[in-house]
This record gives structure tokens, C-alpha cells and sequence, in this order.
């Protein structure tokens, strides 16, 4: 009698030469802030037909539509757990889009900018402008809340379309960053909010060709700004900054290979030199929140492109020769110094500004060092050059207080006070 036969498993194991299973190559990564390569651009033209004109936006949906785009994110990165909405139907026959900001026009959303950091002498009368004066004056003047208060007064008095969008936003920007150089971030982010929110509604309710042309009305600065402002006062405030920063270098790198794509060579500069000015943007976030070797590390893989302008290399070179001073490599700040002096021997067509600002850094870096006899005479001989620059009088009025010449640093500071020429905050102190 044969034995009873067992039960077949109801599991097998298969051999490996198993042809189910078939391992996915590794794809290649690439962050959205590298530079991209002049080999076959991943943005894929559009048809003849959508070339012509603007299609109609699909019909709603029954069910709740949400485009994926870094746009949305970045208009309101601390929203993106929001419920979706619906997508309505939205064709412009234009490149421009109206909204209706009479929302943001209501006297109840501004405070009165407070004065109580401001010393007693500077409040009395006859340090303050006259009523009429208008922003642009203010602004020059570095009058900030004066300045911020004007803008609130214009945007309140009634003569501006609740349409007129670019008025409005320009409007909302200088309030928004006369506040911010005032140290009353708080309170710009509690004005910015409605502004957000209205941004981040309107945007998430166009399809993707449609969300550009509204994406184009918003100023670059203030796009900006808003992810400041948005994640002021969250625990992890810097970390949010950055993924709402690479949101927006994954839209620059998009438009970049459009531009590419389409020949535009004047779109194709200025999305690339808002790529580069996004990178340096994060190595400060990474800065401001501790991780100072990240941002060594970072900033070094940081290079100008090859269509890259003198005056933007040096404005780039200036940016992180301040954040190496920032984070204490004072050797690698010396050396990123030098390398621009001696790669441009001829600056002709460069913004006198700039070279004033190389030359001040070029101090800041011996003073860095401890040389404060050199950081005060490179400092007096610029100022021999430009005796009514106010970033040169402040900065050396800062070496002389090293160089214990406090009465000379006093002298210096009570000039600018009696001319009335004032600087936010010292080139030590910028981003």
C-alpha cells in the first residue's frame, strides 16, 4: 500500500529565472535648482493649434478637480492640506486676467504702523516729512513708515479700481516691505494673509495654460515676499521656506526650457537669473536655521552660468561672499572675492553700485579678520571717492567702533543723522 500523497502547497516558491519579475532601471535625478544642459529640453512645445490661441477650459467635473502644479504650492505652501475646489472655466481672450481685489481694499485690514521702537528725539516734528510729500520721495528718502503708511492711505482713499490689479499688488508690495524693514514682520504677515489666501483661491481654480497668464500679473518681488511672510512664526519656519523656494525653482526651470524651446532669449535671461537668485535664497535659509556646513557645502556647488552678465556675477559673488562671512569662512569669502576681481579685469559696464558694494565687502572681509587698521583705511579712501554714500559712512563709522575710535564713530553717525541720509540696515546685514 503506497502512501497517501501530500496535499500540494498553496504556495510555491518560483525560480529566479522568473521572467514576472523585471527589476525598473534607476532613473537619473536632477534638483530643481541644477542648472540644466543644452541637451534635448524636457518641455515639450505645443501644437499648432494651441500656439494659435488659447483653448477653453474643460467643463466641470462631478468630482473635484486639483492640478498639480508648483504654482499653487507656492502662492500657499503652509495650505496644501486643503480641501481641492472645483475647476471653473476660465478663458481669457488676452494675456491679462482681471480680479476683483476689493477685498483687499478695506481700511480694517491696516493697522497704524507702531513707533515704539523708535527713539523720542526721532518722532519730534522736525524730523518728519511734510504731509504731501509722495511715495516715491519717501522711498528715496528711506522714509519706511512713512512710506508704508502712504501706500495704506492710497490704497484706502478710494481712487483705485478694485481692477486695477497692478496698481494694487505694487501697493500691497512696498506696505508689505517698507514693514518688514521696519522689523514689523508680524505685522506684515497678518496683512499678507488675505492676499495669500485670495492668490492661492484664484490660482488653484485655473487650468495649467490659463494659471501662467495669471501667474505673470503677480510681481516677482512680491511672489517672494508672500513665502516669507507666510511661514513667519511656524516651528519649522526655514524648512517650509525652502520647499516653497524649490516650488518656485521647479517653475523657473519649466519656463527656462519654454523660453529655450520657443527662442525667447530675453524670457529665457530672466527666468535663468531667477534661478540662480532662488539658489542663493536657500543657502541663506540654510543659514538662518543652523546648518551652516549644508550652506558651505551648498554655496559651493553654486556657479554663474555661461550666459551670465558681469554685473550678475558680481551681484551673485557679493551674495556669497556675505553669506561665507555669515557662516565664518572668512578664507573661502576671501576667496570668492578675489576670484571675480581677477577673472573681470575690465568693469566699465558694470553698475557703479556694485563696484561700490565689492569695495565695502573687500573691507568687511579684513574687518572680519581682525585687520581693522586696513577695513579703515580701505573705508576712508572710499569714502574720500564717494564722500555722501551712506553704505560707505555707515560701515566705516562700524570699523572705527572696532578700532575703539568711538568718537569718530559718533561724528560719522551724527552727520548722517543731520543729512537725513539713513540706511535699513548695514551690507553686513543683507541677503
Amino acid at each position: 500500500m503506497s502512501a497517501p500523497q501530500r496535499p500540494e502547497q498553496g504556495h510555491s516558491r518560483h525560480p529566479s529565472s522568473d521572467t514576472r519579475r523585471v527589476a525598473m532601471p534607476r532613473r537619473s535625478t536632477r534638483g530643481p535648482l541644477d542648472m540644466d544642459s543644452a541637451a534635448a529640453p524636457t518641455y515639450q512645445p505645443p501644437t499648432p493649434a494651441i500656439q494659435t490661441a488659447l483653448p477653453p477650459s474643460p467643463a466641470p467635473s462631478p468630482m473635484p478637480i486639483r492640478t498639480a502644479s508648483p504654482a499653487s504650492s507656492l502662492l500657499s505652501p503652509v495650505q496644501q492640506n486643503r480641501p481641492p475646489t472645483r475647476t471653473r472655466s476660465k478663458s481669457p481672450a488676452s494675456r491679462t486676467m482681471q480680479l476683483d481685489l476689493s477685498l483687499l481694499l478695506r481700511p480694517s485690514l491696516y493697522a497704524p504702523v507702531p513707533t515704539t521702537q523708535i527713539a523720542t528725539p526721532f518722532l519730534d516734528t522736525s524730523h518728519q516729512p511734510a504731509p504731501d510729500t509722495d511715495l516715491e520721495t519717501l522711498l528715496s528718502h528711506r522714509r519706511f513708515i512713512h512710506a508704508a503708511d502712504k501706500a495704506t492711505d492710497i490704497l484706502t482713499s478710494g481712487s483705485i479700481s478694485p481692477s486695477n490689479t497692478q496698481q494694487i499688488l505694487q501697493l500691497l508690495y512696498t506696505r508689505f516691505a517698507c514693514l518688514v524693514l521696519c522689523n514689523q514682520a508680524t505685522l506684515a504677515a497678518k496683512e499678507a494673509k488675505p492676499l495669500s489666501d485670495l492668490l492661492a483661491r484664484e490660482s488653484s481654480t485655473y487650468t495649467r495654460p490659463h494659471r501662467e497668464i495669471f501667474l505673470e500679473q503677480i510681481p516677482w518681488s512680491l511672489r517672494l515676499l508672500l513665502l516669507k511672510l507666510q511661514v513667519l512664526g511656524t516651528a519649522d519656519a526655514h524648512r517650509r521656506a525652502i520647499m516653497g523656494l524649490y516650488a518656485l525653482s521647479s517653475e523657473c526651470r519649466t519656463l527656462v526650457q519654454k523660453a529655450r524651446v520657443e527662442k525667447d532669449e530675453e524670457a529665457f535671461k530672466m527666468w535663468k537669473s531667477r534661478l540662480s537668485d532662488l539658489g542663493i535664497r536657500v543657502a541663506g535659509e540654510l543659514v538662518e536655521m543652523g546648518e551652516l556646513e549644508t550652506a558651505r557645502r551648498y554655496l559651493a556647488t553654486l556657479a554663474p552660468g555661461p550666459a551670465t552678465t558681469e554685473a550678475e556675477m558680481l551681484e551673485m559673488c557679493i551674495r556669497k561672499t556675505l553669506l561665507l562671512l555669515k557662516i565664518g569662512d572668512t578664507q573661502a569669502a576671501e576667496e570668492c572675492l578675489a576670484t571675480f576681481t581677477s577673472s573681470s579685469e575690465s568693469q566699465t559696464h558694470t553698475d557703479e553700485n556694485l563696484l561700490i558694494q565689492q569695495n565695502v565687502l573687500s573691507a568687511l572681509t579684513s574687518l572680519s579678520t581682525s585687520n581693522y587698521t586696513s577695513a579703515v583705511t580701505q573705508l576712508q579712501s572710499l569714502a574720500t571717492t564717494y564722500p555722501s554714500n551712506p553704505l560707505i559712512l555707515h560701515n566705516l563709522a562700524i570699523a572705527n567702533i572696532y578700532s575703539n575710535n568711538v568718537s569718530t564713530a559718533s561724528s560719522i553717525l551724527e552727520s548722517l543723522v543731520s543729512k537725513r541720509q539713513s540706511i535699513s540696515k548695514i551690507i553686513q546685514r543683507r541677503i
